[in-house]
């Protein structure tokens, strides 16, 4: 008998930090009102280099971690600290499979201030990497990207963009999100 997939799981590449992780899975939880699970350290994903550009092909990386999701995965998360780019962005805060099941995140252009980058619970970086989190999973159950400034839905275009939105969805995109699973599994008003 086949598991039913019910979980989002979280998959640390890298020097990712367990606090971080903690912390992402919490609010995971708190939007989408389904158990996460926090999985392995898959290392640092030496495959998807691209040597050039020094930084690391966010598509091949959702790719492994789709090809590699564990059965009971209703949703994937890979979780970084190195640069990413696409084909189409010199670099992204991360990348979503739409309507799929796989999603990337990295902290590496969300850290801001270098000086922050080795303080575990940053509070920039901690609220940036939850609301990237959130961003990229609502593209995974369908949602695309909203108009109101305040929706963690809303595209950043740069830090400032991400600082200014709310770590929840607006009440016309937690709709669409409610539709799109057919029942209310929100936990958060």
């Amino acid at each position: 008998m086949k598991n039913n997939p019910q979980f989002i799981y979280l998959i640390p590449l890298g020097d990712v930090g367990d606090k971080h992780l903690e912390i992402i899975a919490e609010s995971i939880q708190e939007q989408f009102g389904l158990p996460v699970k926090i999985d392995a350290n898959q290392g640092l994903p030496v495959y998807a280099l691209d040597a050039d550009r020094e930084q690391y092909n966010s598509n091949m990386i959702l790719r492994k971690l789709i090809d590699n999701a564990a059965p009971d995965a209703l949703k994937i998360l890979g979780v970084t600290h190195v640069d990413l780019f696409n084909p189409i962005f010199s670099f992204v805060f991360g990348e979503a499979q739409f309507k799929g099941i796989g999603a990337i995140i990295s902290s590496y252009r969300l850290r801001g201030n270098p000086d922050s980058d080795s303080k575990i619970g940053c509070p920039p970086l901690i609220s940036r990497l939850e609301k990237e989190a959130i961003h990229e999973l609502g593209h995974t159950f369908g949602l695309k990207h909203c108009a109101d400034p305040d929706c963690v839905m809303q595209y950043s275009v740069g830090l400032e963009c991400a600082d200014r939105k709310f770590s929840y969805f607006c009440p016309a995109c937690r709709e669409l999100m409610i539709w799109h699973l057919g029942t209310d599994l929100f936990l958060k008003a």
